[in-house]
């Protein structure tokens, strides 16, 4: 994907983005880039912390994860977990609860779990393979699992959703927050039930959707950032 460095202007202030807070964040926003940029950027504020990554559809590769962020060192943050079905979305939702080792490459630290993420949460269980009510009672004890995380862990679990309709429903039910993220003329506009900001406007009248943008935001926002981590790369754990 090409860059338009001409993109986002320089601003002398420091750009907003929400903070996630302890409990169940939904994003809602048709851009990945957004997500990426809400995960990374409360993983270099919130020091120490790894994101544990329930991953589906390919959200958490390793090339737009190191585009968005304004370093590498992020990633050695980054521990993911990929499922491909619903039984392995379900399973891994219960491991990071109850089962100490987490994949067969790393065990989950409590005193170390500063985020949990989990997009497009709902999308495996709407698998033809399963009949509606064993989908709904999945997708539901996924959630609740995911809840009762992040209340052992006193820490974000940020979410998407596949798709906004009936079967979703659970997932507002949820949530303790909701993050609207808008596209306007002006530029990117964060919406909360406490939060409003317009993130970063563009120059040219056109909202820019593309990881490039996102990146731009982060490195603006770097000044917030603590000194920096070690340089790594992400690690998938199952």
């Amino acid at each position: 994907m090409g860059r338009n460095t001409n993109a986002v202007p320089s601003l002398d202030k420091i750009p907003d983005l929400p903070s996630l807070e302890a409990g169940a964040t939904l994003l809602e926003s048709s851009s990945r880039g957004a997500f990426h940029a809400l995960a990374v950027d409360h993983l270099l504020l919130e020091r120490p912390g790894t994101a544990w990554w329930i991953d589906t559809y390919g959200h958490a590769q390793t090339e737009p994860l190191a585009d968005v962020a304004p370093s590498r060192r992020v990633l050695k943050k980054i521990q993911i977990a990929r499922a491909f079905t619903a039984y392995q979305h379900y399973t891994l939702c219960d491991r990071l609860l109850e089962d100490p080792d987490y994949g067969k490459l790393a065990s989950v630290d409590q005193d170390d779990v500063g985020l949990i993420v989990a997009p497009a949460i709902d999308g495996l269980y709407r698998d033809d393979d399963l009949n509606q009510d064993e989908s709904e009672r999945m997708v539901v004890s996924a959630l609740a699992r995911l809840a009762a995380a992040a209340r052992r862990y006193e820490c974000p679990v940020l979410m998407s959703k596949a798709r906004d309709d009936e079967f979703a429903k659970p997932i507002d039910n949820l949530v303790d927050e909701r993050i609207e993220c808008l596209e306007t003329d002006e530029g990117a506009r964060f919406i909360g039930k406490e939060f409003e900001s317009l993130v970063y406007p563009v120059g040219n009248g056109m909202f820019q959707t593309t990881l490039a943008f996102w990146k731009q935001v982060l490195e603006a926002r770097e000044p917030a950032y603590p000194t920096s981590i070690t340089a790594g790369s992400i690690r998938e754990v199952a």
